[in-house]
């Protein structure tokens, strides 16, 4: 996200709250600044937990594009601390215009369970113009196996767009589907569904989840994002019910046996 310019740093939060089944949370907060440097980004993080459970082997990453770096290891992050990190990825030179990348942290429970938060960030290259397109709804049902985020697109302007719409979710979040290229005609929406798959995340855990939309105009890079947070919920029980249908055939087939009884001997 960066040429040899230097692009002003920016501050962002993000905030993942998980819930095991005990009453106490770990709710893990970071803001990052990021700066331009010659072929790389670098990225000051600041990890916070404002929960009231210690997380355990904090590690803050950055992620642009399909390259990451992982910063220095904390073993303990106990409630009401923080730490604070610089994280530089090498990215070569980048266009003028907004790029997104991601910082993540990850870390266990008590219980050694791994999660991971996540916040997707623009990076400023340059001094492009605002993006003529923007994400003015992102939702996100509660997922306990599979749900379809939605991403609402707007065109800002009287030209046609060719729109890449991305979806980033944290580990244990799955997106099963590759990013769709949408065209988007002047001054019209169009809704995207993205099919997310719940891998390991527990119930009761909040996730912030984003989605950026991203196009191209003479020789600079356009990129907006949204977010919404999704809630996990426990899969639906299938023994239950199904016991309950075998259940109701039996029974019907009971009746119709004795019905067909009853009618055999009036007959005979």
């Amino acid at each position: 996200m960066r040429t040899l310019r230097r692009a002003a740093p920016l501050l962002l939060i993000a905030c993942l709250t998980a819930l095991p089944a005990a009453a106490k949370s770990i709710s893990i907060n970071m803001s990052v600044t990021p700066e331009v440097r010659a072929g790389a980004l670098a990225v000051k993080v600041k990890v916070s937990n404002t929960g009231d459970e210690a997380a355990s082997s904090v590690t803050p990453v950055l992620r642009m594009g399909d390259k990451e770096v992982r910063g220095t290891r904390r073993e303990t992050l106990g409630p009401n601390e923080s730490l604070e990190d610089t994280l530089e990825l090498a990215t070569g030179e980048l266009g003028p215009g907004r790029w997104p990348f991601r910082v993540a942290v990850d870390y266990t429970d008590a219980n050694q369970y791994p999660f991971q938060a996540l916040h997707v960030a623009l990076l400023t290259v340059g001094n492009p113009a605002p993006a003529r397109i923007a994400l003015p709804e992102v939702k996100i049902p509660p997922l306990a196996d599979s749900v379809d985020m939605t991403a609402r697109v707007k065109n800002l302007s009287g030209t046609a767009r060719k729109v890449k719409v991305t979806a980033f979710v944290p580990e244990g979040l799955e997106v099963t589907q590759a990013a769709p290229e949408i065209d988007v005609d002047p001054w019209a929406e169009k809704t995207v569904s993205i099919d997310l798959t719940n891998r390991t995340a527990l119930a009761g855990s909040r996730y912030p989840l984003f989605a950026a939309a991203e196009y191209d105009d003479e020789g600079t890079h356009y990129a907006v994002v949204g977010n919404n947070v999704v809630e996990i919920n426990a899969a639906k029980p299938v023994v239950a019910p199904t016991l309950r249908i075998i259940g109701g055939v039996l029974v019907v087939g009971w009746l119709i046996l004795i019905g067909w009884r009853l009618a055999s001997r009036r007959t005979a």
